[in-house]
């Protein structure tokens, strides 16, 4: 009897603090793929390389408070697929949600960077805009973590409610610096459109400097049209142009072709081109579980 009641006790001490946190979500994505590059380096040419492409876990919730407003949290981590170590944080942060719209605090993806995965149906892969090529999409402003990157340290972000289709996204940094980081962000969102526009302000060095961003996507039928421009030759030294188009093949099959320019004759992809593109075919398995393979230059 002695040994019932301990096991007994054991799992009600289990229960009670699952049953706290019955809000809370568990999350993740494992993204793995085999590459080839051919990047003129007598090393790594035409060798077969395993990337993780941003395989992350995390855990998010909410509290109801009552009168309308909830409590939210998110913790996230990125780790390795194709290693067997490697851990960082990516976003980080705790808010409130109300009538008046929502308030985060803590580590987050900024404005800029948050629209930048509405346009490429390529992100989190090795073709995507922001790879390491930089085929269209500033890698500064769409990826990485820090004050000045896509991933913002020590801020504070308000997202508006959506009023007639139109939101708000202001955030700013408080890392006790002279010259915070600062964004806003508009969006305008139907069923078959999403509108952006997004303006960033960073310290770059010794100086401060900006940079804003214009697009959009625009469903009809089986095809969906992105576009983004990017006023960023102040930060990174060119403007920029991302094009791309999605085609549903059917319900699990579909094509997916992005174009990338420079406004000046900038090495996008290590020839001095000035243009990129790429090309991928996708098929879903399921709702969650999907392959693809693709070519990009």
């Amino acid at each position: 009897m002695k040994k019932r009641f301990l096991v007994a006790a054991l799992a009600a001490a289990m229960v009670s603090p699952l049953a706290a946190y019955a809000e809370a979500t568990v999350y993740g994505n494992v993204h793995v793929s085999i590459d080839e590059f051919d990047d003129d380096n007598p090393a790594t040419n035409e060798a077969l390389e395993m990337n993780r492409n941003t395989t992350s876990i995390g855990v998010k919730g909410k509290e109801d408070l009552g009168g309308g407003m909830s409590a939210l949290f998110k913790m996230e981590y990125q780790t390795n697929a194709d290693t067997a170590s490697g851990v960082s944080g990516r976003d980080r942060w705790v808010g409130l949600k109300g009538a008046m719209g929502t308030v985060k605090f803590g580590t987050m993806t900024s404005n800029y960077k948050a629209t930048g995965s509405k346009v490429d149906p390529m992100w989190r892969t090795q073709l995507e805009g922001r790879g390491a090529n930089a085929r269209g999409m500033s890698p500064e402003l769409h990826g990485g973590a820090g004050i000045t990157r896509g991933r913002s340290e020590d801020t504070v972000q308000y997202t508006s409610p959506a009023m007639s289709g139109v939101s708000i996204v202001i955030n700013t940094t408080f890392a006790g610096v002279d010259d915070e980081t600062t964004g806003l962000g508009i969006r305008y969102k139907t069923k078959d459109i999403f509108a952006f526009f997004d303006y960033i302000d960073m310290a770059s060095g010794a100086t401060t400097e900006s940079a804003m961003k214009v697009g959009g996507t625009f469903k009809t039928g089986a095809i969906t049209l992105g576009l983004q421009h990017e006023l960023t030759a102040d930060l990174l030294g060119e403007d920029r142009t991302f094009l791309s188009v999605n085609y549903d093949l059917n319900d699990n099959d579909s094509v997916a072709f992005t174009f990338a320019s420079a406004a000046e004759d900038v090495a996008l992809t290590g020839d001095d081109n000035g243009t990129a593109f790429a090309l991928m075919y996708n098929h879903k398995m399921s709702k969650r579980t999907n392959v693809s393979a693709g070519y990009g230059s």
